[in-house]
């Protein structure tokens, strides 16, 4: 409607909101009255208000509408109309502000042993506060719980991250929430579960017994690394071993491709 005022209200989803009707006043004398969005919501007739749904209360001192709860879905474009008139006085615009939309799913866009990036969709739903920041959620496992790890919190509204500070060879998914000045969004929906990339075992096998059984052998057992060093996929072990005084061209190498021997006996040695 062109060239009529405009009344600005800006509500919190889940809180009461009372819209003045523009041109109401304690002289004025109403026969009727109309609340009217796309359609009417509320009217006074007969003496007597009536609304289209619980949530609403129309005043019948000054006509005002209540909203008992606001929520999202209420914001539009109001006219109160007064004994049949087809123009209001003014029009009274309704924004009601919730907390984010949840974000897409999130993306694993890269990773290494160690990071991960993600990317994720977010669209500003005008009738929401701004999005400030979001909250990265991590899950370790198929079965993890959320809350095993610290959430990350984000700087900034730029939808994605680098996650730093992740385990080699280990399973990761994560959830992303948004946030604005009214609170948080539910969690979007997680990730697709995916691998770190391996690196070099930090841990070492402890010998514990060395002896030789014969002129040319020697028993040997040990203890396996913590499996928490291992990094990687254990394949098993490689022993190497050389004369005291020794060459390059004398170090030789067994490989034991089963990660569950914890002792041998090589031969072959020369005393």
């Amino acid at each position: 409607i062109e060239n009529i005022p405009v009344v600005k209200y800006v509500a919190v989803a889940g809180k009461n909101i009372t819209l003045d009707c523009p041109g109401v006043n304690e002289r004025s004398l109403v026969e009727t009255l109309v609340w009217r969005t796309s359609h009417t919501i509320a009217e006074y007739v007969n003496g007597l208000p009536l609304v289209s749904n619980q949530r609403l209360t129309l005043l019948g001192d000054n006509f005002s509408l209540i909203l008992s709860p606001a929520t999202a879905s209420d914001t539009a474009e109001y006219s109160c109309l007064l004994n049949d008139r087809h123009t209001p006085e003014a029009i009274v615009d309704l924004l009601v502000q919730d907390v984010p939309d949840p974000p897409g799913r999130p993306l694993v866009v890269s990773f290494t042993s160690r990071s991960v990036d993600l990317s994720w969709a977010h669209s500003q739903d005008p009738r929401n506060a701004p999005v400030t920041n979001f909250i990265i959620e991590t899950r370790i496992g198929e079965n993890g719980d959320w809350e095993q790890e610290p959430p990350i919190h984000t700087k900034s509204s730029q939808a994605s991250y680098q996650v730093t500070g992740l385990q080699p060879f280990t399973v990761y998914s994560f959830r992303v929430i948004a946030v604005n000045k009214l609170g948080q969004s539910q969690p979007s929906k997680e990730s697709y579960y995916f691998v770190t990339l391996r690196e070099a075992p930090t841990g070492k096998p402890v010998t514990t017994i060395a002896h030789n059984t014969s002129a040319t052998s020697v028993y040997i057992s040990w203890k396996a690394p913590p499996p928490e060093s291992i990094l990687g996929e254990f394949l098993g072990y490689r022993i190497t071993y050389r004369p005291r005084d020794y060459h390059t061209d004398d170090v030789k190498e067994i490989y034991i491709r089963d990660s569950t021997v914890e002792s041998t006996t090589p031969f072959g040695f020369l005393w």
